[in-house]
């Protein structure tokens, strides 16, 4: 009967261990799929994060065609799903036409050769000039599709050309004697934005046209009244300013 009775109790514990092993190794099961999908998820999130940055560099180029043209499947895709959903909710029709011409479609080549990122194999459909960053095919993580970096609470990679710079700032003139004329530079520049390329506009006071500089100064060969102007594109402007050069005195106020 002894010898019976410990047979018993060792069955009923192996019972017991297997039930509790198969209860632990479902738990890891579920935990591993979970670490899983959040590595898979911080390196979407990751590649995100390296896209716009590079992107919010190139901003400045927006005129250089980078990317391949939008299929219609891909146009649809931007118009129906992203623009009315995800960037703009109401926005202007005038508006919204820019910002759908501006999207082109990034493939790993393009990647590599336009953006010089490699090791990056999703699609991306992304707008230079506004810096919007989207993934074409999206990536479902905890019962949410993301798209671009602006839907992650923790991120503000996106620096949009439109909404988050502002319209306005302040700089200074400063000019020197040369050899041949005056050298006029531009510096001190005071602006809350996101802008590292300025175009900078110069006239004589019974000028019609303005020159443009080749980046923050020029040079002059005459003394006399000359209005500076720093903006960038059509939407931002520092405003003007007069210089009057008159031998060695500098004398510079506000338009």
């Amino acid at each position: 009967m002894k010898k019976t009775k410990e047979k018993g109790v060792t069955l009923i514990t192996l019972v017991i261990t297997i039930v509790l092993l198969l209860i632990v190794s479902s738990i890891g099961i579920r935990v591993g799929f979970s670490t899983i999908d959040s590595s898979k998820f911080y390196q979407f999130k990751s590649e995100l994060r390296v896209l716009q940055t590079r992107i919010n560099e190139l901003s400045q180029n927006a005129k250089v065609k980078l990317g391949k043209e939008l299929n219609q499947e891909q146009r649809n895709f931007i118009n129906q799903k992203v623009i009315s959903e995800i960037i703009y909710n109401g926005v202007e029709e005038q508006e919204k036409a820019k910002l759908e011409q501006g999207f082109r479609y990034f493939d790993k080549e393009s990647l590599k050769n336009d953006l010089q990122l490699e090791d990056i194999d999703r699609e991306y459909i992304i707008n230079v000039e506004y810096r919007y960053v989207i993934n074409y095919k999206g990536f479902n993580y905890d019962g949410t599709t993301y798209y671009m970096i602006d839907q992650m609470d923790d991120e503000m990679y996106n620096v949009r050309y439109k909404d988050k710079n502002p319209k306005s700032g302040d700089f200074d003139v400063t000019y020197t004697k040369q050899s041949s004329g005056w050298k006029i530079e531009i510096t001190n520049i005071d602006y809350n934005g996101y802008i590292n390329n300025w175009d900078v506009k110069y006239k004589t006071d019974d000028d019609t046209y303005w020159n443009t500089a080749n980046g923050l100064s020029f040079y002059v060969s005459k003394s006399g009244n000359y209005y500076v102007q720093v903006s960038h594109g059509n939407d931002i402007n520092l405003g003007s300013k007069l210089v009057s050069i008159i031998d060695e005195t500098e004398t510079i106020s506000e338009d």
